[in-house]
């Protein structure tokens, strides 16, 4: 696996290389601190044969970035390679107009490390992540009233609705026995429930996954 990094700050570069670690130990990371020696990596991995890249990460404050028109020639440039962006952007506008052209995901740089990691393996996999803000009433100050509004895609949305029924009782803080209790399923189900959402999610820890249901922003999942 090879991903490309591409932001000024190195503290962010090295932050977003050690996550990807945790995505996948044999990852090889390549850095740019610009977006034209983002372009220059590119160049010299087409000219071996494909993109070479996995993923692609990136910010949007970053020197010789024009605007979202350069972010869209890139991700049809490297199509169909994922491209997510990592920014400080808090505009829910400034979000969906980037969201726009194409990328994958939009990750703020607020967001929790596990999250992140997460984000990126759901990417990997063929999804998409809109943050949660993005979901909630009021978070366009452009948007008409009355205007119905595309459900974001979602992390959970590869669990069955049991799973996300267990899923959603993890995070009230049960444990399984009164998971089973409040879903007439006997202990060992539950388990083999509480797994599943585990893999699903990717997380190794029933923490890790009701961390996720709280970054999410959502009171519920089903």
């Amino acid at each position: 696996m090879q991903v490309l990094i591409a932001d000024d700050h190195s503290i962010v570069r090295s932050g977003l290389t050690h996550l990807v670690g945790e995505l996948d130990e044999q990852a090889t990371v390549v850095a740019a601190t610009s977006f034209s020696q983002l372009n220059a990596i590119l160049d010299g991995a087409m000219q071996d044969g494909g993109t070479a890249f996995d993923l692609i990460v990136m910010d949007l404050r970053m020197p010789g970035l024009g605007g979202l028109e350069d972010v869209e020639a890139l991700v049809k440039r490297v199509a169909p390679v994922p491209v997510a962006i990592f920014s400080m952007i808090e505009s829910p506008d400034e979000m969906r107009a980037v969201l726009s052209r194409g990328v994958r995901a939009f990750i703020p740089k607020s967001t929790d490390d596990v999250l992140v990691v997460n984000i990126l393996r759901l990417v990997m996999a063929g999804g998409s992540y809109v943050p949660p803000v993005l979901g909630m009433p009021g978070a366009s100050s452009h948007a008409a009233a009355g205007t119905p509004r595309a459900v974001p895609p979602s992390i959970f949305d590869g669990l069955t609705r049991r799973q996300l029924e267990v899923l959603d009782l993890l995070a009230q803080g049960l444990s399984n026995q009164e998971i089973g209790e409040r879903l007439g399923l006997n202990l060992s189900t539950v388990k083999t429930h509480v797994t599943g959402v585990l893999k699903a999610l990717g997380v190794g820890s029933r923490t890790q996954a009701v961390l996720l249901v709280k970054e999410s922003g959502r009171d519920r999942l089903v």
